[in-house]
């Protein structure tokens, strides 16, 4: 560990923190055994066939989740700052655990055989291990590096579940019928075993060591820590034959005062004097039992079968073990029957350009209901993100329509079903098709919709709404709902491509799933109907001569046919915006939200060149690509919101000094050094000003944070 002011070596640190927050230090090992609970979990059971990578959050269980495999292997990942607690995660071979800077508490991780878990600069507080106990031929496969083991316990050997730890610390493990320990009658020799050390570079503190274990351990410390044995003897086996194999640790402050200087048959220990390099670098500490991590913010607990995508019968899956019970139901069944087997609507799609930049797009979504168990799920791997928001949906439809229709799952698919999909902005668009099955209704094909939804039906903003305007401009849709609380990027279209693409299609503004069901009816209400008629006449008026458009606009005509559709349709934002350029009243640079976006999305170049160049050569930038991103930006700053200038001079300046090496490269090293060192300035330049922007109350509050 270390401190932030000195750097500190990591076991004074946990031994402060420790012995300021337990009154005893080392208690022996029968009073830790009466007061160590084995955990428990509830019968619950989720199982997961499809990968997820889940965002950081709390989350807490109330049973297993199991990570099978349904032909593909079948990854769950935690992201950095996760906390997760009382989870049973039973990983099935060829699934993978995977997590980086998250924090585990009172979790059991079971690894089936060629199951895969790995822990990179994480915490593992009072955690326990399991496997299979006959399998060491094709074990499991546990990776820990960089991580921080509080207490708990192992109840299979290491060679069981394949352990591999590396920069790792163990604390408080004095469970003797937990401890970490080897297998040692399996048919390789115990030199063999020393040959491939499986924990290196890692500390035990305040630990309970099995001998078995120093068979596998290779430059590591041992402080305060105890074991079953004393003198010269031999741990394991007659010792008959002389160390072939030598393994260097470090004893200090333990019980016995040394170790003897022969472990086994072949084996024997070097006693290292000085401090031995390695240990985890991250900074925790223990308060009343409980392992801290710094940095890591506890919210309130979320269940995560929220989070996962909808539960599958184990017994279905390829490779699971026909005897594990099927799946809780994922959801109640509804009586009602479905009217429709197939439907569609049009999504919008946000898809990124090798620019960096952006571009929206109109995507056919279906619906198809087929046999299963009361499942709504797509029918490729999706995000997150996007999985999170269809667990909105699902709630909201149980609401609305009790539940999902017995013995059948509802499947998503994307008409583009090869890219990959995230984000929440397809909920609304979903729940419209659960609608159309329940209830028979057909949705308008020139209708295209985009927005999240929150269980009570309100449609929430998302991002990337102006790429998706002007990609619903080149279909063949007319009417286009997004969330109202994405009006600003409706006037950040007419900033930057004037009154055309708000005359090519109808935007209305969403604050309801009900308002969804309306606009994209093909049998809407008369006053909507009338608005929507009324803006077409506009509209082919407008398109039939486009150089004449903005007079046209400006005409008392256009403007009272305009404030009329408004009567009838308060939430047509074509209407709304149209009207407030045909007055003069539109503004003339972006949102903060769009100023942003778009300083962003045109500095992209940029933005990769500060994270990977100057570590001994420019590779990322080409000439004639910094040309073009840096006329981009310079053509964009006046349209920029006022607070987004000092970011765009300061990407600017950096931009000037690769432009220098770009077109005069360095002819020394000694030159090349100077220029880096300038471009690394005004790259954390770019980076403080970004900072203070998104620091901004004001910028805060504007953008919705």
């Amino acid at each position: 560990m270390k401190e932030k002011t000195r750097p500190w070596n990591f076991e004074r640190l946990v031994w402060l923190c420790i012995s300021l927050s337990m009154v005893t230090v080392l208690p022996c090992a029968e009073a830790q055994q009466t007061s160590y609970k084995r955990l428990t979990f509830p019968g619950n059971r989720h199982v997961l066939a499809d990968s997820i990578r889940l965002p950081a959050n709390y989350y807490s269980g109330d049973g297993d989740v199991v990570i099978a495999t349904s032909g593909a292997a079948c990854t769950l990942e935690f992201d950095a700052a996760s906390i997760v607690e009382k989870i049973r995660f039973i990983v099935r071979k060829g699934a993978h655990l995977k997590a980086r800077g998250a924090l585990f508490r009172e979790c059991q991780f079971v690894l089936d055989p060629g199951a895969e878990a790995s822990f990179d600069s994480c915490g593992l507080d009072r955690c326990e291990f399991n496997g299979d106990p006959t399998q060491t031929i094709t074990p499991a496969s546990l990776r820990i590096i960089n991580s921080i083991v509080h207490s708990g316990g192992w109840l299979v050997s290491m060679n069981h579940l394949g352990l591999e730890m590396m920069d790792s610390v163990i604390i408080d493990q004095r469970m003797r019928s937990m401890e970490l320990r080897t297998q040692t009658n399996a048919a390789s020799s115990f030199a063999d075993l020393a040959r491939r050390p499986a924990v290196r570079y890692t500390r035990f503190l305040n630990s309970f060591i099995h001998p078995s274990l120093l068979l596998t351990v290779s430059q590591v410390t041992f402080e305060r820590c105890s074991g079953l044995f004393s003198g010269n003897r031999v741990l394991i086996g007659a010792g008959g034959t002389s160390p072939m194999v030598m393994l260097p640790v470090r004893w200090v402050n333990g019980t016995p005062e040394k170790l003897p200087p022969q472990i086994a048959d072949g084996v024997g220990i070097t006693l290292v004097e000085q401090p031995i390099a390695g240990g985890c670098s991250l900074t925790a500490t223990v308060e009343n039992g409980v392992l801290v991590m710094e940095n890591m913010t506890q919210i309130a607990a979320r269940p995560i079968q929220n989070f996962l995508p909808l539960s599958v019968a184990e017994n279905s899956v390829p490779g699971s073990p026909a005897s594990m019970p099927g799946t809780v139901p994922a959801a109640p069944s509804s009586a009602k029957e479905l009217k429709l087997k197939q439907t569609h609507v049009n999504g919008l799609l946000v898809m990124p350009l090798a620019t960096g930049l952006t571009a929206g797009e109109v995507t056919r979504m279906n619906m198809t209901a087929v046999p299963g168990n009361s499942n709504l799920r797509f029918s490729q791997s999706v995000g997150a993100e996007m999985m999170t928001a269809l667990n909105e949906v699902r709630k909201y439809i149980f609401l609305r329509h009790e539940g999902l229709p017995a013995n059948q799952d509802l499947e998503i698919a994307f008409e583009e079903k090869y890219s990959g999909k995230d984000g929440p902005s397809a909920a609304v668009a979903c729940t419209l098709l659960v609608e159309s099955l329940y209830t028979g209704q057909t949705w308008d094909p020139s209708f295209a919709v985009t927005g999240d939804m929150n269980a009570d039906g309100s449609v929430q903003p998302i991002g990337g709404v102006s790429a998706k305007l002007r990609g619903a401009t080149k279909g063949a849709c007319k009417i286009v709902a997004i969330p109202a609380k994405n009006e600003k990027a409706v006037s950040d279209i007419i900033v930057m491509d004037g009154p055309s693409a708000l005359v090519g299609i109808h935007v209305f503004g969403l604050e309801t799933f009900e308002q969804a069901v309306s606009l994209a009816s093909t049998q809407r209400a008369t006053a909507l109907q009338q608005a929507v008629d009324e803006f077409e006449v506009i509209r082919s008026v407008l398109l039939r001569d486009p150089r004449q458009m903005v007079a046209i606009l400006r005409s008392q005509q256009a403007i009272a046919r305009l404030q009329a559709i408004l009567e009838k349709a308060p939430n047509s934002l074509s209407a709304k915006h149209l009207l407030l350029f045909a007055q003069g009243r539109t503004p003339t640079t972006l949102s903060i939200g769009g100023s942003l976006e778009g300083a962003d999305a045109n500095a992209m170049g940029l933005v990769s060149s500060i994270k990977n160049d100057f570590k001994g050569t420019v590779s990322t930038l080409k000439q004639d690509e910094l040309g073009g991103t840096m006329n981009r930006l310079r053509n964009l700053r006046p349209r920029l919101d006022a607070r987004v200038w000092p970011y765009v001079d300061a990407l600017l300046d950096y931009g000037e000094i690769v432009r220098s090496e770009v077109l005069n490269p360095a002819r020394t090293y000694a030159k090349f050094n100077e220029m880096a060192t300038r471009a690394r300035k005004a790259a954390d330049i770019v980076a403080s000003a970004k900072e203070t922007l998104l620091a901004d109350p004001q910028v805060r509050e504007d953008l919705g944070l």
